[in-house]
């Protein structure tokens, strides 16, 4: 495990801690803008059964390679996933 992801790792828990700590304040702020009515409206015009079911269909149908290289860089010459932001390529070592 790396330095990276280990600060990730902390910092993400020090904010759950702090949201789950506070949900009642959270809450109670989102319903004073008006944000709890919109998103409820939202869910009972748009967000259907059919509209989950289709959308989990798309997830399980979906490649493997495509859901996690959304937000990563290929290789121009192997084709592989890059998920550090060197410059070389891991797999074949060539220059991107």
């Amino acid at each position: 495990m790396s330095t990276r992801s280990r600060k990730v790792l902390v910092a993400s828990v020090v904010l759950a801690i702090l949201v789950l700590a506070n949900t009642e304040t959270i809450v109670g702020w989102l319903r004073d803008l008006g944000i709890i009515p919109f998103a409820q409206h939202i869910q009972s015009e748009y967000v259907t059964g059919a509209a989950i079911a289709v959308i989990v269909a798309l997830l399980v149908l979906a490649p493997g390679r495509a859901v996690w290289a959304v937000g990563g860089r290929r290789c121009p010459v192997c084709d592989s996933l890059l998920l550090r932001q060197g410059r070389y390529c891991a797999e074949c070592g060539s220059r991107v």
